[in-house]
């Protein structure tokens, strides 16, 4: 009986996408590839939950990602948002603009460079958001609820290890 060997390549994607972590067969179990499929399974359930609970509160997941960036920090630019959001400008352009148009973000001219807009979320933008509240704290709590506040500290370190190293191979 042989097993599936794999190895892993950065591959980035247009710019301003995402990085891509393409899985390529070639490295045996060693390398970690157990822990990085993991990873990845993780991130597609819980993009799928996310996405299943925004639908259910009249959002996709793009609109709720904004109105979660903007309740960390309002008055940010379209250009910080995107970086935030790993998406390109224009992604964020046309969510804001079905969000404009849906009334629940505004863009304001900066006051100090005129040709800038701020993002603010509108009253119905945080209402929106205020009612996804719950359904998103069930699903942290399905997702992390397992781990001991150690076992979670411990976590954010590693995954925080790991997200390092992706910056410092997107910036050689």
């Amino acid at each position: 009986m042989t097993t599936a060997a794999y190895r892993f390549r950065i591959e980035p994607m247009e710019p301003g996408r995402k990085t891509r972590l393409r899985v390529l067969r070639g490295h045996d179990e060693d390398c970690g590839h157990v822990a990085v499929l993991a990873m990845i399974r993780i991130v597609r359930s819980f993009t799928e939950e996310t996405t299943r609970m925004a639908r259910e509160h009249g959002l996709n997941l793009p609109r709720l990602e904004v109105l979660l960036c903007l309740s960390d920090g309002e008055g940010i630019s379209q250009q910080a948002l995107s970086e935030r959001l790993l998406v390109t400008k224009g992604n964020v352009c046309m969510t804001l603009q079905a969000m404009e148009a849906e009334g629940l973000v505004e863009r304001r001219t900066d006051a100090a460079d005129q040709r800038a807009h701020r993002l603010y979320m509108t009253n119905a933008g945080r209402q929106r958001l205020a009612k996804t509240k719950p359904a998103r704290e069930t699903l942290m709590a399905r997702t992390l609820g397992g781990l001991s506040p150690d076992e979670y500290r411990t976590l954010r370190k590693l995954l925080g290890r790991i997200e390092q190293t992706f910056e410092d191979v997107s910036e050689e």
